[in-house]
């Protein structure tokens, strides 16, 4: 076992101990507030302090084995899969906080009072009310919708992007992909953490809060992408998960990286991007702080990431020490490197080098 467990050691990538430590980390959460439960409405047997917590130390210990597993795998679907994991259990981690989110403060407390009187203090007025309420346009509102929306496939097009844009080599855009998903998966379960510790419920929840209705309850509608986004809010949306803004955290993550593999398509991209920044406000979403939040807190998290959290810059493979051994090695005076006593031959062999370089001068005309 241990040897098997060696061989993976070189395809684990440092994203991989940021999901382990979160998961168990927060596997822990619910021993400190056992009542955190009550907010499932269907319990399952996973959803008690001691399950949930060996639930997640079996998590953990897969998220330990299976993936570099997978990614030393030659088949290209399971080593992408093994490469791409983490984004793609982002909704079951997401999911957790209806739960977890209720640990440290009970349900209905939040910290959104003090986000409206500093939008107040800032503005005079609240951005998220009188935008929607000033520009009152179906055709807007749907607009910004679909731009809402987008931030679910953002990561997909930053994928895309890195495999069919640029003269680059298979090795390289395995790094590439593992770049990228490590940024998300840093940005996001952080973002994650702050939901738990500071629980802000957002401007969509201001019928909740008293402060006012519903864009639809005001008289303002949209079509298709305005129905599908209520949906998600009515079967998938969360209380206390909107500070910061991960919409806008983790699509700044894909973003960066399509503006730096792929210089032709910035232009439109950053539309799209910018256009999503401003949906959380028009929409009802997020505060404008929520907005400023995301945009600080991922690129501080992406700095972060890629000053500290290296990978290869080649493929997926660590390469072991010993391989490694021969670009470490300084270069080194002949001297250091001799046997002792040799220092004396060496002056020797230097001087006879010199005379007879100087006996061939001279007997040159």
């Amino acid at each position: 076992m241990r040897a098997f467990l060696d061989s993976l050691r070189p395809w684990r990538q440092n994203y991989d101990w940021i999901a382990i430590a979160y998961v168990l980390v927060s596997g822990v959460y619910p021993l400190l507030n056992p009542s955190c439960f009550e907010q499932v409405a269907q319990p399952g047997p996973f959803h008690a302090p001691w399950p949930h917590l060996g639930w997640h130390a079996l998590l953990a210990a897969v998220l330990y084995v299976v993936p570099p597993l997978l990614r030393r795998r030659p088949q290209w679907p399971l080593r992408l899969l093994g490469v791409i994991y983490l984004p793609l259990s982002m909704p079951l981690f997401y999911a957790e906080l209806r739960f977890l989110g209720v640990v440290f403060f009970p349900y209905g407390q939040s910290f959104d009072p003090h986000l409206i009187a500093l939008e107040q203090w800032a503005f005079g007025f609240q951005p998220s009310l009188e935008w929607s309420r000033a520009w009152r346009w179906p055709w807007l509102l749907e607009l910004m919708q679909f731009a809402y929306f987008s931030y679910y496939l953002f990561s997909a097009i930053a994928l895309l992007l890195i495999w069919t844009t640029g003269k680059r080599t298979s090795a390289r855009n395995w790094a590439l992909t593992a770049g990228l998903t490590r940024d998300l998966t840093a940005v996001m379960l952080s973002c994650y953490v702050w939901f738990v510790f500071f629980p802000v419920w957002g401007p969509k929840y201001f019928d909740y809060l008293g402060v006012a209705g519903t864009i639809a309850s005001e008289g303002l509608h949209g079509w298709f992408f305005t129905d599908i986004m209520q949906w998600l809010n009515s079967n998938a949306a969360l209380h206390g998960a909107a500070f910061p803004s991960s919409h806008v955290a983790g699509s700044l993550v894909s973003w960066w990286w399509v503006w730096k593999v792929a210089p032709k398509h910035r232009w439109w991209l950053t539309g799209l991007w910018t256009l999503l920044g401003l949906s959380i406000v028009y929409c009802r979403y997020h505060y404008v702080v929520d907005l400023a939040a995301g945009i600080v807190w991922g690129t501080l998290v992406m700095w972060i990431a890629h000053r500290f959290l290296r990978l290869p810059a080649e493929g997926l493979r660590q390469p072991p020490l010993r391989e490694q051994a021969p670009a470490l090695q300084p270069v080194v005076l002949p001297t250091l490197l001799t046997e002792p006593g040799a220092e004396q031959a060496d002056e020797q062999t230097v001087a006879d080098d010199a005379c007879r370089a100087r006996s061939a001068n001279a007997r040159t005309p």
